[in-house]
């Protein structure tokens, strides 16, 4: 069967064949034989559940051939089909397509085929604005194997991936499987991270002319003089006044002084001793203000914060490696000022690590984004670093459980819900998996959902999200292979303590 164009130049729509039984099955034997030589590969007993392909290709994910980046130029061709299909063919109709320049997800459900997403080449082609993505999803909806999977995949292609705080450890095989380093941190854990380190000095500025020493320096104490802040307005719950603010600075210039003379980096501790020397200083508002911040910081290297912040980092952070993370699982059930503390640190020194544009791109997971957004200094350092994200070539992924999360922030018309909206309107790439009823009006109203969408989001199946980028969306079903099935499991310790439970029942 075949249609004329125009100019009588002849185009086969269908291409008519019989069917080979021996071929197909030889597809199936060798189908069978890969999943055999995948279980024996796994039968050795190690800790990890399964181990992805070491990566041979250079670092910062430049596109190269077999390197995961798309498959090449598709080409118009016949449809393959019998004689009874063609016969009573019906035109095909799908929806808008990304194309196959990606690493795969899944299946899109409105008949375009692949779905392939790879927010960089998305970016260079104008599809996307800005680099960060809001992942909504309850509780059992399939949003974590989505994250990880997406990560595993784009680090597979050449990408790097940066946990900032894995809260409940489950990133931890992930990274391991993925050849990359796990840094934990918590009471008792013997690991030490600095958050006045200076970070990784980029060779270019944000205008792109090389970095002077003197605007490296002014970096750096902008960074150290930020983290400084943010610690003191979690531990007092409020903010600085202009004297504590003048005495702080002070405190971190006589300290860094101090530092070098030993030919040290600067710690926390340096900065109390510099605000216990200005105690006796004849002005005695720098006296009251260097007294509150002295006994403020105190609290940084007592008690259950001990020994996490208070000296020079003892884990090496490698800009090489594919994938970091930060496990601060051990702080379950700690203080909430104790885990603010945490995030806000280890966030800091992650993004003094990886805030640079020598480092390739990087994608930077935050994990229990409700938890983040709960906190003002969190927050704050979370909206300047989306806003840089293009800049550092790094793409952001914040994950809730519902658009909901961001009230948390602060009551309407706050500075907090301001900037939790900011994120939600820099965010051009929105996935959704299913939501309850009770939170499908403000999903709608938060973001603009057609009818159809909103009716989707009433009975969207497990692993399925409508995803949302610019003016287009798409019903993806995320596509899971048998090592990610199992290195992806979030429900294992719950599936495990009620499988023994019966069993213990009947001891």
């Amino acid at each position: 069967m075949s249609l004329r164009s125009q100019n009588w130049q002849k185009i086969e729509v269908f291409d008519f064949y019989d069917a080979n039984r021996s071929q197909k099955r030889a597809s199936i034997k060798s189908a069978r034989q890969v999943i055999k030589d995948l279980e024996a590969s796994q039968s050795d007993g190690s800790e990890t559940t399964g181990q992805f392909p070491r990566r041979e290709w250079c670092r910062g994910g430049e596109g190269r051939a077999k390197s995961l980046q798309g498959t090449s130029i598709l080409r118009t061709r016949g449809v393959p089909t019998t004689a009874h299909t063609g016969a009573t063919a019906y035109p095909y109709v799908a929806g808008t397509s990304l194309g196959a320049d990606g690493v795969y997800v899944g299946r899109d459900l409105n008949g375009s085929g692949a779905f392939c997403f790879d927010p960089w080449r998305l970016y260079e082609r104008g599809v996307i604005s800005g680099m960060s993505m809001i992942l909504f999803g309850q509780i059992g909806t399939g949003k974590s194997s989505l994250a990880k999977s997406f990560a595993v995949r784009l680090v597979q292609a050449g990408r790097k991936l940066s946990v900032a705080s894995d809260k409940k450890g489950e990133w931890t095989r992930v990274v391991r499987a993925l050849g990359g380093s796990v840094i934990q941190v918590g009471p008792g854990m013997g690991t030490r991270l600095n958050p006045l380190d200076p970070g990784t000095r980029p060779s270019l500025n944000a205008q792109g002319d090389p970095l002077t020493d003197e605007g490296w320096a002014l970096m750096v104490r902008t960074r150290r003089m930020a983290i400084l802040v943010t610690l003191v307005r979690i531990l007092t719950n409020r903010d600085l006044s202009p004297a504590e603010h003048h005495v702080l600075s002070l405190a971190l210039d006589t300290g860094v002084q101090a530092a070098q003379a030993k030919s040290t980096v600067v710690v926390i501790p340096d900065v109390i001793d510099a605000l216990e020397t200005d105690k006796t200083h004849p002005d005695q508002l720098v006296v009251d203000a260097s007294s509150v911040m002295a006994m403020t910081l105190h609290r940084m290297t007592t008690g259950d914060l001990a020994g996490m912040f208070d000296g020079e980092t003892t884990a090496y952070f490698d800009a090489d490696a594919p994938a970091t993370s930060i496990d601060t699982s051990s702080l379950q059930g700690a203080s909430p000022e104790a885990a603010r503390v945490v995030n806000a640190c280890s966030g800091a020194w992650t993004e003094a690590m990886i805030t640079t544009s020598d480092g390739g791109q990087r994608l930077v997971i935050y994990e229990e984004g409700w938890d983040n957004i709960s906190s003002e200094a969190d927050l704050q350092r979370m909206v300047e670093s989306w806003k840089l994200a293009r800049a550092y070539g790094i793409f952001n992924v914040l994950i809730l459980h519902k658009v909901s999360d961001l009230n948390m922030a602060g009551d309407a018309g706050s500075r907090m819900a301001a900037m939790a909206k900011s994120l939600l309107a820099d965010a051009d790439v929105k996935v959704i998996y299913r939501q309850d009823r009770s939170t499908l009006k403000l999903t709608t109203n938060e973001l603009d959902l057609s009818d159809r969408e909103r009716s989707l989001l009433k009975h969207l199946g497990k692993g399925v999200g409508l995803w949302r980028l610019g003016g287009s969306s798409f019903e993806v079903k995320n596509d899971l292979t048998r090592v990610e099935l199992a290195l992806f499991n979030t429900d294992e310790r719950l599936i495990t303590a009620t499988e023994s439970a019966p069993q213990q029942a009947r001891l």
